[in-house]
């Protein structure tokens, strides 16, 4: 399938992103505070099957996020809450969300967000995920969008279901945290899913 004429070939100038309540924004060296808070945070972190990183691998992590938008090879942007002073160094981030595991031979990507416990139950994600998914298939060219998730994580797998996500597997035990193994629940949202416009 040709690329839109829409299609990027660059993250330069990053991609802000604008939703009723939030902005989604470059990451940058002011929010390694944050993005260590978000990363340790016990109820944040339960459902991703990994121990908490130290400060150093935080921080390498927020350089790996920059470097894979300087490569265009994967994109996470901050949120943060709109109204006053939501510019370049606005105020802190709520959390994360982009596309990883990006695959252009085959337009498919993966994604994965966070967001701070303080916000949850808010609607925030669902609203950051739907400019998101619209943004990868107008705008990178995805067909496919996926998502991996724990399936004791009710709110997520809440999230995937109102974006039309597709429930397609459930697969048992395939990843090890510590001496457990953990079972994961594949969500695929297609290009064509959307329906027209």
């Amino acid at each position: 399938m040709p690329a839109s004429s829409t299609t990027l070939s660059s993250f330069e100038p990053f991609p802000e992103l604008v939703t009723e309540r939030l902005l989604l924004r470059r990451l940058g060296p002011e929010d390694a505070d944050e993005l260590f808070r978000l990363q340790t945070d016990a109820d944040v972190t339960r459902y991703l099957g990994r121990a908490p990183p130290t400060r150093a691998e935080s921080d390498a992590k927020l350089a790996r996020i920059e470097a894979d938008v300087v490569a265009f090879a994967g994109i996470t942007w901050g949120l943060v809450l709109r109204g006053p002073g939501t510019g370049r160094a606005g105020p802190a981030i709520i959390g994360t969300a982009g596309f990883w595991r990006w695959d252009k031979p085959h337009a498919h990507a993966e994604v994965g967000y966070v967001l701070a416990p303080e916000h949850w139950g808010r609607g925030l994600v669902s609203e950051a995920l739907g400019a998101i998914v619209a943004f990868g298939f107008e705008r990178l060219d995805l067909h496919r969008i996926e998502a991996n998730v724990d399936p004791a994580n009710a709110a997520s797998l809440r999230v995937l279901d109102k974006l039309g996500f597709v429930r397609e597997g459930f697969l048992r035990e395939n990843w090890r945290f510590g001496e457990r193994f953990l079972d994961t629940v594949t969500f695929g949202l297609l290009a064509g899913d959307r329906g027209p416009g």
